[in-house]
């Protein structure tokens, strides 16, 4: 992938423009799922953001960087080796989610402020923010700072632009964005697709996600 100067203008420009959107919704207290379902109109707001991510992220780079659409385009079928890793990262993704949600349940007793039938709206655009956040990350990013320096200093770069987009998370969040950001470069750098890294986020985000949805929907359905 050719990185040009334009080309990493507009990197920027829309990594800043999310980096102010994010610290917006952190003001608002929307940073999350949690905030989001406690906040009246908190779910309408953070589909909004998830939209602009979209278009930040996904549409932009799309239309602005033809050479990038093989990313999501082709699909190699990668080694062994690594089909095995990912299903195993799978797995430990979804268990970690679901071990989180009892953590953060465990002594919260809000009531959500919104329905379990708006789930299937939200989960549409978050999966393809998802889509788009990985094109954007492990995909354009990743590979235009292949294109300038090493595979190690690539995902340090990467890496440390992920920490930073998730600073106004949880400190537990931000901590493991590190190792999470490590593990996603590498799988997009040995499949030469962003495919698995985006199964693999979408599997950590939405299983823990549709749980604590399903949770605070239902319980305040019932009280």
């Amino acid at each position: 992938m050719e990185s040009t100067t334009q080309i990493w203008y507009l990197i920027f420009t829309s990594f800043a423009v999310y980096f102010i959107i994010c610290y917006v919704f952190k003001i608002l207290t929307i940073q999350n799922i949690e905030g989001a379902l406690f906040t009246k109109g908190g779910l309408q707001l953070i589909n909004l953001k998830h939209v602009l991510g979209i278009f930040l992220f996904g549409v932009l780079f799309f239309l602005a960087i033809p050479e990038s659409r093989f990313l999501i385009i082709n699909f190699e079928i990668p080694e062994l080796n690594t089909v095995l890793s990912f299903v195993s990262i799978i797995i430990i993704s979804s268990l970690l989610s679901f071990q989180s949600v009892k953590n953060n349940l465990k002594n919260n007793n809000e009531k959500s402020l919104n329905k379990i039938n708006q789930a299937w709206i939200y989960f549409i655009i978050r999966i393809i923010f998802l889509l788009s956040y990985e094109f954007f990350f492990r995909g354009v990013l990743f590979f235009s700072l292949l294109d300038v320096s090493g595979l190690t200093i690539a995902i340090i770069c990467n890496t440390s632009l992920y920490v930073l987009i998730h600073i106004f998370d949880s400190k537990q969040e931000i901590l493991g964005a590190i190792p999470f950001g490590i593990v996603l470069c590498l799988f997009s750098y040995y499949a030469n697709t962003i495919w698995m890294a985006f199964l693999i986020h979408t599997s950590l985000s939405v299983v823990y996600e549709f749980s604590m949805f399903k949770h605070l929907t239902f319980k305040s359905t019932i009280s």
